[in-house]
């Protein structure tokens, strides 16, 4: 989950994302590259707290196909802006695609591009309200 999936700006998909993070049926891991942004002054308080109960991944070292992948999810993302702003959203779509999953985000730079990321990633990237919506029609 990003962290700005809980951006106070947009109030139907903070309430959204605040529904899924409190789910205890669902299993939230939180990226290593995510860290320093759950930081951010931001971020809610108590979403800072229940970060830190959370299962988080760890940095590795990756093979030469995961570099491969990693480097193409970059290059999506970065499209004709500057490479190095978009290191950090690479990262945490990558290590969604390597540990599968979603990436819940309100990043409207990626929400555009995961078409074209769904094509190297299996990342499902998704906004907080769009799982929350899948999640209740397979358990209505």
């Amino acid at each position: 989950m990003d962290s700005c999936a809980f951006d106070p700006d947009d109030e139907i998909e903070a309430k959204a994302s605040d529904t899924l993070f409190k789910n205890a049926r669902l299993n939230i891991m939180i990226a290593h590259s995510n860290l320093k942004e759950i930081e951010h002054p931001n971020t809610p308080v108590w979403v800072k707290q229940e970060a830190l109960t959370r299962i988080y991944t760890i940095e590795t070292n990756l093979t030469l196909d995961e570099i491969d992948i990693k480097n193409k999810i970059h290059k999506i993302l970065t499209g004709n802006g500057k490479p190095e702003k978009m290191i950090k959203d690479a990262e945490h779509v990558f290590e969604s695609h390597k540990y599968g999953g979603y990436f819940v985000t309100n990043d409207k730079r990626i929400i555009r591009k995961r078409k074209e990321l769904s094509g190297i990633s299996n990342a499902r990237i998704v906004k907080p309200t769009e799982l929350l919506e899948s999640l209740e029609s397979e358990y209505a």
